[in-house]
C-alpha cells in the first residue's frame, strides 16, 4: 500500500528544530518516499505461497522492527512521555493507516496492481471532502469540478471490476482512498507531533490484526524465502520511507507534494508489468488516466492561486 500525504498550515516543533527539511530537500525525500512506495505491489507479486494475511503478519513485524528504535532512541530519556503527548487524533491515524495496510494487500489479492494504484490516486479528493466535514475548511470549486470528474473516471474502473469478477473486492479498493483522506484529515487535526509514532501504531495494528486471522486460518507455516519478502516490505517500504516522507512534507506545498506522490501511482504498475507481465485491461488505464487528469488538474490550479491545496495524502 502505499503511503499517506499529511500537510498542515501548522509550524510543527519538529520543523522548527535543526533538523527541518528545505524546500528542495523535502522534495526529494518526497519523491524518493513515492518511488519506494510504487514496490509495494512487486514485493507482494514475488511471494510464492503465502496468503495475504500471513504477508501482513510479517509486513506489519518488519516495519514495527525498524520504527520502534527510532522511537526508543527518539524518547529514551521518556519513553512514557509518548503517550502523554500522542493525541488522540494521531492515535486514530495510525489505527487507520494500520488497516489501510490491511486492505491495501487484501485488494491486490484480487485486483492487479494497476486497478489498486489508479483508484487510490482518489486520496486527495477524500482528503478535501474530510476537511470540509471535519475541519470546517471550504471545499472549492476547483475540488468539486476535479472531483465530478474523478467520479467519471471511478464509474469508468469500476464497470471494468464488475466484468471480470471482482465486484465485492471494489468495496475494499474503495476504501483506500477514503482512509488515506481520512487519515490526512485526522493528522491535521492533531497538531504537533512525532511523525513516527502513528506509522508505529499502524505496524502494530496490521501486524497483529493479521496474525489473529491467520492463526485460525492458514497458521504461520511460510518458506523462508516468503518470510524474508514480507519482512523486507514491512522494513523497506513502510518503516524506513515513511517517517523520511513524513520529516520531508512539511516543507512540500501540498500541491506539489500530491505531484511527486504520483510517482508511486505511475510506476507501482510498470514494474509488475516488467516483472510478471501483469497488464492492466483497457478501462483500467483509461478510468485511471481520467482521475489523474483530475488531481494533476486540481494540484495545478492550486499553485497558481493564493490559496493552497488543502488536500493530501496523509
Amino acid at each position: 500500500m502505499s503511503s499517506p500525504l499529511a500537510p498542515s498550515a501548522r509550524e510543527t516543533r519538529f520543523a522548527r528544530s535543526e533538523l527541518a527539511p528545505t524546500r528542495r530537500r523535502g522534495a526529494l525525500a518526497v519523491l524518493a518516499a513515492g518511488v519506494v512506495f510504487s514496490f509495494g505491489g512487486l514485493f507482494f507479486r514475488a511471494a510464492d505461497d503465502i496468503d495475504a494475511w500471513q504477508y501482513l503478519t510479517f509486513r506489519g513485524l518488519g516495519a514495527v522492527l525498524v520504527v520502534a528504535p527510532i522511537v526508543w532512541w527518539q524518547n529514551r530519556q521518556d519513553l512514557g512521555g509518548v503517550a502523554r503527548r500522542l493525541a488522540w487524533q494521531h492515535a486514530a491515524a495510525g489505527v487507520l493507516l494500520g488497516t489501510m495496510m490491511i486492505s491495501f494487500i487484501v485488494a491486490l489479492s484480487h485486483a492487479d496492481v494497476a486497478f489498486v494504484l489508479l483508484f487510490q490516486a482518489l486520496a486527495p479528493l477524500g482528503a478535501a471532502v474530510f476537511s470540509w466535514l471535519i475541519l470546517r475548511e471550504v471545499f472549492e470549486r476547483d475540488a468539486i469540478i476535479a472531483s465530478s470528474a474523478a467520479i467519471v473516471g471511478v464509474a469508468v474502473m469500476v464497470s471494468s471490476g464488475l466484468e471480470t469478477g471482482i465486484g465485492w473486492a471494489i468495496l475494499i479498493v474503495g476504501f483506500i482512498p477514503l482512509g488515506l483522506g481520512m487519515y490526512s484529515t485526522l493528522i491535521r487535526a492533531g497538531g504537533d507531533g512525532d511523525p513516527v509514532v502513528p506509522v508505529l501504531i499502524a505496524g502494530g495494528v496490521c501486524g497483529t490484526g493479521a496474525a489473529l486471522v491467520a492463526a485460525f486460518g492458514s497458521g504461520f507455516d511460510v518458506s523462508g524465502r516468503d518470510l524474508v519478502i514480507g519482512l523486507l516490505a514491512g522494513a523497506l517500504l513502510i518503516g524506513m520511507p515513511l517517517p523520511f516522507f513524513n520529516w520531508g512534507q512539511q516543507a512540500v506545498p501540498a500541491p506539489d507534494g500530491s505531484l511527486l506522490l504520483m510517482s508511486e501511482i505511475v510506476l507501482g504498475p510498470v514494474w509488475v508489468w516488467w516483472a510478471y507481465d501483469e497488464t492492466p485491461t483497457r478501462a483500467t488505464l483509461v478510468g485511471g488516466a481520467i482521475i489523474l487528469a483530475a488531481v494533476v488538474w486540481l494540484t495545478q490550479r492550486a499553485r497558481h492561486t493564493d490559496a493552497p491545496l488543502r488536500t493530501s495524502r496523509g
